[in-house]
């Protein structure tokens, strides 16, 4: 399977998800919103940009 880079966030947003180990887009999906939105750093526009990336490959967030 392939993986899908992250799309252009914030600064503070990136290192959110790489402190977590999250580099894909997959697993962003998989961690679900409420999980990315307890990181800090991360917050609704991430979440915003994340959806829109993830609907291009035909995904979405867990919850």
């Amino acid at each position: 399977m392939s993986t899908h880079a992250l799309p252009k966030l914030s600064a503070p947003a990136t290192r959110a998800l790489h402190a977590a180990g999250i580099t894909s887009l997959e697993q962003a999906a998989a961690h679900g919103q409420r999980a990315l939105l307890a990181l800090h750093g991360f917050g609704p526009r991430g979440i915003t940009i994340l959806r829109s990336a993830l609907a291009e490959i035909g995904l979405e967030l867990a919850d």
